[in-house]
């Protein structure tokens, strides 16, 4: 390009296009100008396709992180599904213990399995690879504000929100439900199990739990905690899907 404007340049000078003929000293200075003009036009012209070369490179990094992020959120929603679905069976669990209670003098291997189950405190970890990326590089590299914002919101206080939610119904079984349970339970592993878990009671202990309002009070603080947390997986899983949604929609626009 610089070659084909000094060409033009040349060729002016020679054919001498100004009105009055230009001294030896004028030609020279035609001649640096000329130089001059096209060491800017050079530079800027290199600049123009470094920009151009940065802002694709960006753009590329862009799409690369949003898809990573997406891929993420697929397992995150799929994790968080099954979550809710262990709660759901804790809270039908819970419901067929109190039942039971009611309506049998002796445990059975229905009784034990839904006991079993009450120990399961199913965690969310999420995966953060993308967005750890996108940290890494800066988040601006994402150029919509509201996606920036949807994303960051979603990682920095509903995700970090939730696990504290865990956190305190982790703390509530090991604190509460787990010493009743050692204490009036036998508890063994069979890995042939669900729950990778068998137990027995005797027949006094459980005649002795059917008196007293402890073991019922205790499944159903366990249900009302599982229902809390699980209210609270659900809002995590519509943040999620709308965040795929709004990365799909951003990948899309820029095919």
């Amino acid at each position: 390009m610089i070659k084909f404007f000094r060409t033009i340049r040349r060729k002016l000078v020679g054919e001498n296009r100004f009105n009055k003929p230009a001294s030896p000293a004028g030609k020279y200075l035609l001649y640096a100008i000329g130089e001059i003009i096209l060491v800017v036009i050079g530079i800027l012209i290199a600049l123009q396709i470094n920009n151009w070369n940065t802002e694709r490179q960006k753009s590329e990094l862009e799409v690369k992180i949003l898809k990573e992020i997406e891929s993420n959120l697929v397992f995150d929603l799929f994790e968080i599904r099954e979550d809710i679905s262990i709660m759901d069976s804790l809270n039908l669990a819970s419901k067929d213990i109190i039942e039971y209670l009611k309506e049998h003098d002796t445990p059975s291997e229905e009784f034990y399995y839904n006991v079993a189950k009450m120990k399961a405190a199913p965690h969310f970890n999420p995966n953060m690879s993308g967005y750890e990326l996108l940290t890494s590089k800066g988040v601006e590299i994402v150029r919509s504000d509201s996606l920036r914002m949807s994303i960051s919101d979603l990682y920095e206080s509903y995700y970090p929100y939730y696990a504290q939610y865990e956190k305190e119904r982790i703390t509530f079984k090991s604190n509460i439900i787990q010493p009743f349970f050692v204490k009036h339970f036998n508890w063994e592993i069979a890995e042939d199990k669900f729950f990778l878990t068998t137990l027995t009671i005797p027949l006094e202990d459980f005649q002795n739990i059917k008196k007293e309002d402890d073991f019922l009070k205790i499944i159903r603080a366990a249900a009302f905690e599982n229902s809390f947390v699980q209210l609270r997986a659900k809002t995590l899983e519509e943040k999620v899907i709308k965040l795929q949604e709004l990365i799909l929609k951003e990948l899309m626009s820029k095919k």
